[in-house]
């Protein structure tokens, strides 16, 4: 799994596709959809375009939309954050540590020359084994 030259990419982190949801989705959908799949953030997606995320909703999003008491029938275009932070699939683990760092965030939405190819969390990079490969 340790990439040739140069320790881990972020590419190594990808474990599972990405759960991504439309815009029109609700947040009781999405809720469902994190659960389900056992991920922290759905990515927001136009079905037309389905390589190019539009937004990112995590749990953090849905506790913030619960505390405003919005219905759970609000589509996720309303809580989804759209300056989407991402990071490049061959770039070193410590780029994608270092952008969840500067950004305060979570989850990275990971691309490969511009197209969407999964996403990678906090918890990835705090791994045992990955840890060592941030040094």
């Amino acid at each position: 799994m340790v990439a040739a030259a140069g320790g881990m990419k972020v590419r190594d982190l990808i474990r599972k596709p990405p759960v991504t949801v439309p815009p029109t989705a609700t947040l009781l959908e999405a809720a469902e959809a994190l659960t389900s799949h056992g991920v922290g953030a759905v990515v927001v997606v136009d079905p037309s375009s389905p390589d190019k995320p539009i937004g990112i909703l995590s749990e953090r999003d849905i506790v913030k939309a619960i505390s405003a008491k919005m219905p759970l029938s609000t589509p996720v275009e309303a809580f989804m954050s759209t300056d989407l932070v991402t990071v490049e699939a061959e770039e070193p683990l410590s780029r994608a540590a270092d952008l969840m760092w500067m950004y305060n965030i979570r989850h990275l939405v990971v691309v490969e020359r511009g197209k969407f190819v999964g996403v990678i969390s906090v918890r990835d990079l705090l791994e045992p084994n990955r840890r060592r490969q941030l040094c």
